[in-house]
């Protein structure tokens, strides 16, 4: 057989056995879902601790403001302005607010200094504003004021503010509306 009609033969079955269907591989290692159920058992347990500390923080420090428990899952006291409007936010409205955030001790970790007047349009704004205010602001009116008792997953989280707030803090949020 002449090289040629070698190197050609070879070329042909080689071109064969590439054309073979893929083969899936073989899972090594089979996961199951332990990994998500450790995570939610973690944090029912993280948000049972720290709705215990809320609520201690309710009947030791600030029993005279009449705390209700959202929707969402954090407490408020509302302090009505004596000259109300007659509906709250919708999405879309424009309101400015000022808030301050405290640790449960009423330590000052952000002061309205810090944020100065906020112009939010609820429901609408890529403002970066913790998810408690955002749905705390839902409940006021013009010039309203706001006692928020925030659990870390509807304050700053599992990540906090560096060097300001350590991870997965409850904090106390005072919340003041302009209009």
């Amino acid at each position: 057989m002449k090289p040629t009609n070698l190197i050609f033969t070879l070329m042909i079955s080689v071109s064969f056995l590439a054309c073979a269907q893929p083969e899936p591989r073989k899972l090594l290692q089979k996961r199951s879902g332990s990994f998500m159920e450790e995570s939610a058992r973690r944090n029912k347990a993280l948000y049972a601790q720290e709705q215990a500390e809320i609520k201690h923080f309710i009947t030791t420090q600030d029993s005279l403001r009449n705390y209700q428990l959202s929707e969402s899952g954090f407490w408020y006291a509302l302090e009505p302005s004596v000259e109300r409007q007659l509906t709250t936010p919708k999405t879309g409205d424009t309101v400015i607010f000022s808030y301050s955030v405290y640790d449960l001790s009423l330590n000052e970790l952000i002061g309205t200094e810090q944020n100065g007047w906020i112009e939010y349009q609820v429901d609408q704004s890529h403002q970066e504003l913790i998810n408690g205010v955002r749905e705390g602001l839902k409940l006021t009116k013009s010039k309203d004021s706001m006692r928020l008792l925030l659990p870390s997953v509807l304050a700053y989280g599992y990540r906090g503010v560096p060097g300001v707030i350590e991870p997965n803090t409850p904090v106390l949020v005072d919340l003041k509306r302009k209009n």
